[in-house]
């Protein structure tokens, strides 16, 4: 399976240089389980608290079973007072450091991430005593691609980073049952207002910074709108828009 075009640079209207890359199966690693798992899982938990507090209802943790290099757990913060979504956030992916490409820069400032993703409150997860690939595939896509992409840079020696889009192969195809949605665009969880708190970048006890993604579904136009136009032309088309940060899988297609 490949997921992004082959390896070429442009520069978008903005001045910002890209690079489109095409991931193909000869660059994934054999099954490997992971040396080591939650490494910086408590202080991530207390990071996020102090974020997203639970006072009435308590978060809840789909399991990975089976892991691959990282063993990556998501962890469900359920809605809560003003807050009337779920929170989504991975662990596991920050145990491992990304593969940065050589710069003028310190790697360490952003070779370690988590992922969030933001449902509506009326989201159906698994039930007691199921497991989460027993949802229904309506429900189950954004679990799915939320540890897929929590392990993607392990699986293929690479990183995912602030203004970084993946589009589900050369043809964007659709990422689930019920939506048209063929990719992700990456920015971290900035504050929208009191009811959508950003989540800053933690520098752990031993130094370790970790840095936090939002993972955001997108249609084939809006991420080939960014790779034409540009970082900060795509920030400007979500302020146009007010932008939702929970997901909509029928959401309008701002580029269409």
């Amino acid at each position: 399976m490949g997921f992004i075009f082959n390896r070429k640079k442009k520069v978008s209207k903005d001045g910002t240089k890209v690079e489109i890359i095409r991931y193909g199966d000869e660059e994934r690693s054999e099954w490997t389980p992971p040396a080591e798992s939650g490494l910086y899982l408590e202080e991530i938990q207390e990071h996020i608290d102090k974020v997203y507090p639970c006072r009435e209802k308590e978060p809840f943790v789909l399991h990975e079973i089976v892991s691959d290099i990282v063993h990556i757990d998501v962890n469900i913060i359920p809605p809560e007072g003003e807050r009337d979504y779920y929170v989504l956030w991975t662990s596991g992916m920050s145990d491992l450091p990304m593969n940065l490409p050589d710069g003028d820069y310190d790697k360490k400032e952003y070779n370690r991430a988590e992922l969030f993703m933001y449902l509506p409150k009326d989201w159906k997860f698994a039930k007691m005593g199921e497991i989460d690939s027993q949802m229904s595939e309506e429900y189950y896509w954004p679990i799915h691609w939320i540890k897929f992409l929590a392990r993607f840079p392990h699986e293929y020696h690479t990183w995912l980073g602030t203004g970084h889009t993946l589009p589900n192969g050369e043809d964007y195809a659709p990422l689930g049952e019920g939506t048209e949605m063929g990719g992700f665009f990456f920015i971290p969880p900035i504050s929208l207002g009191d009811k959508y708190p950003g989540v800053e970048p933690l520098t752990c006890k031993d130094g370790i910074k970790i840095n936090f993604l939002w993972a955001i579904p997108m249609y084939k136009e809006e991420i080939e709108f960014k790779l034409e136009e540009g970082f900060d032309a795509m920030m400007d088309l979500f302020s146009e828009k007010e932008f939702p940060r929970v997901l909509d899988p029928k959401r309008e297609n701002y580029k269409k």
